[in-house]
């Protein structure tokens, strides 16, 4: 019985070193399963990476793009203040302007008028003088007589 006993017990650490054996294929098959697992995942990190790096350069290049338009925002925003200013400046000589108009229509008004009334003064003055001519015979005539006169002569 020795002898079977030592068979057996052969056989009992065959299949020790057997189960060992597979458990540790097994276990190496995992190991490299995860392995290149994680290598697979870690080359596409590093891609991803790679794409990324690329559109960080992008983005400097529109962060560049962005601070000369943050200038330019602050400049339209600069003459925006003074357009409105201006707008308010405008808005106020407008006004003031349109009170000057009416004063230089009153003055206008008056000018018609004052022309008209020339007009008339003119043609009453024409008058006049028509008048006056054909009064200078009747006028040299009464001179001439008043001259001629012992009331008007004078006493030397």
């Amino acid at each position: 019985m020795v002898p079977i006993a030592g068979r057996h017990a052969g056989r009992e650490h065959e299949f020790v070193w057997a189960a060992w054996a597979l458990a540790g294929a097994l276990l190496l098959a995992g190991v490299a399963f995860v392995v290149v697992d994680v290598l697979s995942n870690l080359h596409m990190m590093n891609q991803t990476l790679g794409s990324v790096a690329q559109r960080m350069t992008k983005l400097d290049d529109m962060s560049t793009k962005l601070d000369r338009l943050a200038g330019m925002q602050a400049q339209l925003n600069t003459l925006d203040t003074h357009v409105q200013r201006m707008s308010g400046t405008l808005v106020r000589t407008n006004a003031a302007l349109a009170v000057t108009n009416g004063r230089l229509a009153n003055a206008q008004k008056r000018l018609v008028d004052m022309d008209g009334k020339l007009r008339l003064m003119t043609g009453d003055m024409k008058a006049l003088d028509g008048d006056l001519r054909s009064m200078r015979g009747d006028i040299h005539t009464m001179a001439h007589k008043i001259g001629g006169s012992f009331l008007f002569r004078s006493v030397k």
